[in-house]
């Protein structure tokens, strides 16, 4: 059902998720918020030199109980008839950056044609569907904000998840995240009240990379998840069993560094947080098993030789606990061609857990008779030689992780490529590509991503699940950043490991073992 109507007769929805963050959700509110943060003025421009709005941008809206219509779709849209049709209604500040209203529009746009919507129920599909995976993309924090609140009203993560598309790891991750956020923002808020900052103004991802991207710290390497003893409880808040106190502390300290001062960014570790080492000390203080002492790297080291039984000056593999686990490789930098070849994968027995690449294993799978595996093989060799210790304290990666980085976006793609060719779409996919234009990572990543070619490449629902989350946390645009900005970000060791372990392990493994 449609009917022609008034802009200025079209309420600006105070429901929609853009809108949470404003105190007060007057339409004068909601239009300020436009203009200042959703480039409301460049669009207004446009309209105005078209004469009226686009073919195919209906509005679309829903009758609230006050019989006033509330648009669902084309907020943006009608604030910018709004102002071009009553320039009064254009917010102090504001008026110099929109052109004086075209004749054409007061013909056009006095009155347009909207469709309405029967239900909320309707209203959340089409939002979803057009915003969070379409046309325009809402904020990061809009996004997790609008499926925290749909969840906190009884929405279930499984109806969430068929209504959008979008998997319930997913969701279930951006509810935690907006939960924990805004608990902290509270907090601070609460605890500094000179702070006045819009949340939607604030940089989120700073703050939630830090408690996901494992650290060092005394010589040991930690995930921030076991090291805080984080957990959610079944509202998906983020709780702790450290004294909470202590707890509260550190994730304070974390969100003044990261949102308030912003010391740290997104390629930065729990570590690099200012002041934070004597919190840590304290957290680790709290762990540690009554009545045992801390072992230091070497004293890790003959513990294992002397629980294996062997000479405590004997090269073994240090336990899951130490600074240094996984086999010792034999290659050193500079090494000559002549040695031999390094084995395809672990030895037999299995080093203590992985941080990088070390416990990668091929054998059996990539044929260096195969010209079509020649590509990852070469990769995938060195990507391993990088992951062991060329010295008593540390591995290759952790010496050199500009080359490491370079060599794992070599492997990422060259396992994507393989994976093509395999399933035969490696020529469908360059024949979407022009004589001039060469095969890039990101224009595989959306190749696959499009026309059920997932399910093709990734027959396995936990594989499918693990390139979501590395495409999703841009894992592919830090390394490129490494190769072609290293001066501009901070490749350490720690966020080679923390793309490692979220996922990209996992996904080149898998798709070795698909072969």
């Amino acid at each position: 059902m449609s009917i022609r109507i008034s802009p200025l007769d079209l309420l600006l929805d105070n429901e929609n998720p853009r809108f949470v963050f404003l105190a007060n959700k007057e339409q004068a509110d909601i239009r300020f918020y436009l203009l200042t943060y959703e480039d409301v003025c460049p669009l207004a421009n446009a309209i105005n030199s078209y004469g009226r709005i686009l073919p195919g941008e209906r509005v679309v809206v829903l009758k609230n109980e006050e019989d006033k219509y509330v648009v669902i779709e084309g907020n943006r849209r009608t604030c910018c008839l709004q102002l071009l049709l009553d320039r009064s209604l254009i917010p102090h500040g504001f008026t110099h950056k929109i052109k004086p209203t075209n004749e054409n529009i007061l013909d056009n746009c006095e009155t347009i044609e909207v469709d309405i919507l029967p239900d909320r129920n309707s209203a959340l599909e089409l939002m979803t569907k057009r915003h969070i995976e379409g046309v325009k993309q809402w904020k990061p924090i809009a996004k997790k904000q609008f499926f925290a609140s749909s969840f906190h009203r009884g929405q279930s993560i499984k109806n969430l998840s068929s209504i959008t598309g979008i998997t319930p790891g997913e969701i279930r991750t951006d509810i935690k995240d907006y939960n924990f956020f805004l608990s902290n923002y509270n907090k601070y808020a609460l605890d500094n009240p000179d702070f006045d900052r819009e949340i939607i103004g604030l940089k989120i991802d700073p703050f939630l990379r830090i408690f996901t991207v494992r650290f060092r710290f005394n010589d040991q390497s930690f995930s921030p998840t076991d090291f805080l003893k984080l957990s959610q409880d079944a509202n998906l808040n983020t709780q702790s069993t450290l004294p909470n106190e202590l707890f509260e502390e550190v994730v304070q300290l974390v969100f003044k560094s990261a949102v308030v001062e912003e010391t740290v960014n997104t390629r930065s570790v729990l570590t690099d947080v200012p002041r934070i080492l004597p919190l840590l000390e304290k957290v680790e203080q709290t762990i540690q098993p009554a009545g045992k002492e801390r072992l230091e790297p070497k004293e890790c080291k003959n513990k294992q030789r002397a629980e294996a039984g062997k000479p405590s000056n004997t090269d073994v593999e240090a336990p899951a606990d130490c600074p240094v686990n996984g086999a010792e490789s034999k290659a050193t930098p500079g090494a000559s061609s002549t040695e031999a070849p390094l084995p395809p994968g672990p030895p037999p027995g299995g080093p203590g857990p992985r941080c990088f690449f070390e416990n990668l294993s091929w054998a059996g799978k990539l044929d260096p008779k195969n010209r079509e595996h020649d590509g990852l093989l070469f990769a995938i060799n060195e990507l391993y030689a990088l992951s062991q210790s060329v010295s008593s304290k540390k591995k290759g990666y952790e010496h050199f992780p500009i080359a490491a980085g370079m060599v794992l976006r070599t492997t990422y793609e060259q396992a994507l490529i393989l994976r093509l060719k395999e399933v035969k779409l490696w020529s469908t996919y360059c024949a979407t590509l022009n004589k001039k234009t060469f095969p890039t990572l990101s224009s595989i990543e959306d190749f696959i991503s499009k026309n059920g070619n997932e399910d093709i490449c990734f027959p396995e629902q936990a594989l499918k699940g693990v390139f979501h989350r590395i495409k999703a946390n841009k894992e592919r645009q830090f390394l490129n950043a490494n190769i072609h900005n290293p001066g501009d970000i901070n490749t350490t060791p720690a966020s080679l490991e923390g793309i490692a372990l979220g996922g990209m392990f996992s996904l080149i493994q898998g798709l070795i073992n698909l072969l």
